[in-house]
């Protein structure tokens, strides 16, 4: 191949790159102190169908630190409202504050169903916050910015198999509540866009009140719900929403789990947790793409550029 035909080549490889880059949803940061409303009281009501496919038991607990969806270094702490079947104290507890860690034993080759309800407790609980993009970018727009509203975080409802790969999940069901709270001295009319707050990925959204529409766009392989709120003014300080998503979407079986939204997990320190949101989640679709045609013109160069 001549030198000029392989400028060429790389030259149409950085524009395509470029185009697709820009192309990319940018969140702009914002300053928590003057957000007009923030979650409270959430709440997770989770039913899970599990197969221990080992020749011994094994053990499956709740988590109750949910990571990387406040800002950086913080969580959600839960605490358990309650179990079906009732769950049992473990050994080994990692957030003893929290009531200490309960949950079940599956005997060899059998399968288990349990339902349990957690809460959030201190922020998101009691104390009112928001989901903080944390790759927002702080450059100062004019004269116009995108508003895109409040954000959502995922997971993958089959992470437990990244810890134990005997611990096959068969079925996931998760119901959540939340309240949006007022949090604006001005009495006005708002409006704009609410997330759900935590979205299982491959997931199918199955129920919300008040009705929501699904957000394709944020996240790969997450249907988010999303609520378009009008906030009249002097109406109540508080606005109460559910919502609930099953896994899989499909009877033929789980689908993998994807690198894209997933994480090694280490279970041994306080810093970290067994959900797999953290600030690196939440990558806009259109930046994998860029990693797909960065991924094609390597393969592109080796074919090629090497004639």
């Amino acid at each position: 191949m001549k030198l000029i035909d392989k400028i060429c080549l790389i030259a149409i490889v950085m524009i395509i790159f470029g185009g697709v880059a820009s192309a990319a949803q940018v969140w702009v940061s914002e300053d928590p102190a003057y957000t007009a409303v923030k979650y409270s009281g959430l709440t997770a009501t989770i039913k899970v169908t599990i197969k221990n496919t080992a020749d011994h038991v094994q053990y499956f607990k709740m988590s109750q630190a949910y990571q990387g969806s406040l800002a950086d270094g913080e969580y959600i702490y839960w605490k358990i409202a309650w179990a079906d079947p009732k769950a049992v104290r473990m050994i080994k507890s990692r957030y003893g504050e929290l009531g200490g860690d309960y949950g079940w034993k599956i005997p060899a080759k059998s399968t288990k169903t349990v339902c349990f309800k957690l809460y959030a407790t201190g922020r998101m609980g009691s104390i009112p916050v928001y989901i903080v993009k944390q790759d927002s970018d702080n450059a100062t727009y004019w004269p116009l910015i995108n508003e895109p509203g409040l954000m959502a975080s995922w997971f993958s409802p089959s992470e437990l198999e990244l810890l134990n790969p005997t611990l096959d999940i068969k079925k996931w069901k998760g119901h959540f509540t939340f309240n949006l709270v007022k949090n604006d001295s001005f009495d006005e009319k708002i409006e704009g866009l609410v997330r759900a707050p935590i979205v299982p990925v491959n997931s199918k959204l199955t129920y919300s009140s008040p009705k929501a529409f699904v957000d394709k766009g944020t996240a790969v392989d997450a249907n988010i719900a999303t609520w378009d709120v009008v906030w009249a003014a002097g109406s109540s300080s508080s606005k109460h929403f559910e919502y609930t998503y099953t896994w899989p979407t499909s009877t033929s079986g789980a689908p993998p789990t994807s690198s894209a939204y997933s994480k090694s997990i280490s279970g041994s320190s306080k810093s970290s947790s067994s959900s797999v949101p953290t600030k690196q989640t939440g990558v806009p679709y259109g930046l994998l793409v860029v990693g797909a045609l960065v991924t094609a013109a390597g393969v592109g160069y080796a074919k090629f550029m090497r004639k």
